[in-house]
This record gives structure tokens, C-alpha cells and sequence, in this order.
């Protein structure tokens, strides 16, 4: 076994490919591609192979590790998590260790880490997921979803950008972050070149909101694999002056519809209830999803605490 530091979005196919053989023992490979491929997953990231066999990967950021491993090759959990650990360099990081991951859940109790309460849902790592079924989107009069259009990609960027302006996000007031009217969405159309080279980006499931005046007022990418009959959203943003009009419920309908058609089974979002950013898990269950516990929240200890 060796580790390779991550060089290409080959890497990143090989990622997601073994998250997707894995599901739902770890992230979701759409979310995961779309993470790497804007430069959000990680700082550093190091994939674990056996000959030219990917068994494994890690990434390390401020504060935070993850780690995935071929449960056929349970040693490499080790391996991969002290690096991380090491990577890493706080010497307090948090991992989620996924429902099912023993090789993980042994290396992090070897290691030191213990759980911790202040992540997620009292400690627990959660998702959100629906059935995938037809239904009406419900959208209001003059509105419509529909696939981002050719030579619609500079209008697909704007309107992620305007949806995801930091000042515009809605965080519940006690927990609002210092930002400043001028401060702007890190997505570029670079970035949105690099994601549609994703494994999984699929053109169909590219939807924006189109509003009456022909403006787009939301949008939206859904990540179907058809190995596990899943797809994942993300991401969701509606544009500040158009919310409270059910646009994002009618969007997660409207992939609800498009999986459902192709022979999916659910629908799945990356999220769970948060005080300090309430709005999204809240519409999400407003349109049929659910929270589901996946894995737990582990922290390292500080080496004086432990025994």
C-alpha cells in the first residue's frame, strides 16, 4: 500500500467511484465531486492504493479530517488516518466516522479520538433524504424549472453567485457571521467548467428556476448515480428577492421527478437542522425530506487529556 497525493480530477473519479461503491457508508460521490472540483473538500489530499487498486483516501483541512477505506482492506484505516492527523496540524481535528465503518471506528478509538457533541445533531452525523416520485413541482404562476440552456453558462454562474451572496444568506440572527455588502460567492466559471467535468454531472439534471421576466431566480444540481438508484442535490441557492416562493421546495420536486422517471429510489441532501443556520433543513422538510442519522462526530483529544 502507498499514498499519492492527489493530482488530477482522475483522482477525484476514483474518489467518488469507491464512495459510490460504499454508499451510504460515506459521502455521497455527486456531493463529494462537486466538493473537489470547487476546491472546498479539502487542503490536502492523499489517496491509499494496493498495486494500481484505490482502497482508500483522506483529506485533511483546518480543524477537520476525512477518511474513506475499502472495508476489504481495513488496515489501511491507520494509515490513512494518521496521516490526516499529521496533515492536519491543529492536533484537535474532528472526523465523521460513517454507521458501519469498523476499520475507521477502531483507528479513531486507537488513535484517540472521542466522541464529540458540539457537531451535528448532538453529536450525530445526519442527512436528509425523500422517496423519488412524481409529483407537481408547485411552482407559482409565470414560473418554470428547466435544464441550463447551451450558451446559458455565464447566466448559470450569475445566478449561483447572486443566490449565494454571503450578506443575502439566511443566518438566523444570533449566529450571523461578519460580512460586508461587497463581500461576493467564491464561485467562478472556471469552477463551473470543472464541474461539469465531473463524473456524474449530468446536463439534465442542471435546473434553474426561469422567472415570469425571463430572469433565472434559482438553481440547483442534481448528482444522480445509477449504481445505488440515488442522486444527491447539491448544491440548492434561490436569489434573495425571490424566496418564500416555494422555488427550492420545486426544484427538489423537480429531481424527486427526474429520478423517479429514470428508476431511482431517493433523493438525498447533505444537511440536517443547525441553530445557527436554520432556513435550509427547515424547506427541505417542507418538501418531503427527512433526517437520517448516517455515522457520529469523533474528536481528537488534546494529548494531555488522554490516558
Amino acid at each position: 500500500m502507498h499514498l499519492d497525493p492527489w493530482q488530477s480530477p482522475a483522482d477525484t473519479t476514483e474518489m467518488a467511484q469507491l464512495a459510490s461503491r460504499l454508499w451510504p457508508q460515506g459521502p455521497h460521490p455527486g456531493g463529494l465531486g462537486w466538493s473537489m472540483a470547487i476546491g472546498e473538500f479539502a487542503s490536502r489530499v492523499v489517496l491509499a492504493r494496493a498495486g494500481e487498486q484505490l482502497v482508500g483516501w483522506a483529506g485533511a483541512s483546518p480543524g477537520e479530517v476525512a477518511v474513506q477505506v475499502d472495508p476489504r482492506h481495513p488496515d489501511v484505516a491507520t494509515h490513512l488516518l494518521g496521516w490526516a492527523v499529521e496533515a492536519e496540524a491543529s492536533g484537535m481535528p474532528t472526523v465523521v466516522v460513517w454507521d458501519g465503518d469498523r476499520a475507521l471506528a477502531d483507528a479513531a478509538a486507537a488513535a484517540g479520538f472521542v466522541p464529540d457533541n458540539r457537531r451535528g445533531v448532538r453529536g450525530s452525523a445526519v442527512g436528509m433524504t425523500r422517496r423519488a416520485q412524481r409529483e407537481d413541482p408547485g411552482l407559482p404562476p409565470g414560473y418554470r424549472v428547466r435544464p441550463t440552456g447551451p450558451g446559458e453558462h455565464a447566466a448559470r454562474v450569475d445566478v449561483h453567485r447572486a443566490a449565494w451572496r454571503p450578506i443575502d444568506l439566511p443566518w438566523a440572527p444570533a449566529f450571523r457571521p461578519d460580512v460586508t455588502p461587497d463581500q461576493t460567492s467564491r464561485f467562478t466559471p472556471s469552477d463551473y467548467t470543472a464541474v461539469r467535468h465531473t463524473w456524474l454531472y449530468d446536463e439534465r439534471l442542471d435546473l434553474v428556476v426561469e422567472a415570469p421576466d425571463g430572469t433565472l431566480a434559482a438553481s440547483c444540481l442534481g448528482w444522480w448515480d445509477p449504481a445505488t438508484l440515488t442522486a444527491e442535490i447539491e448544491p440548492l441557492g434561490v436569489v434573495a428577492r425571490q424566496r418564500r416562493r416555494g422555488l427550492a421546495g420545486a426544484l427538489c420536486r423537480a429531481v424527486s421527478n427526474t429520478v423517479a422517471e429514470w428508476g431511482g429510489r431517493e433523493v438525498f441532501i447533505n444537511t440536517g437542522p443547525r441553530a445557527d443556520y436554520p432556513a435550509p433543513a427547515a424547506t427541505y422538510a417542507r418538501a418531503g425530506f427527512q433526517v437520517v442519522p448516517r455515522g457520529r462526530w469523533l474528536r481528537l483529544q488534546a494529548s494531555s487529556d488522554r490516558d
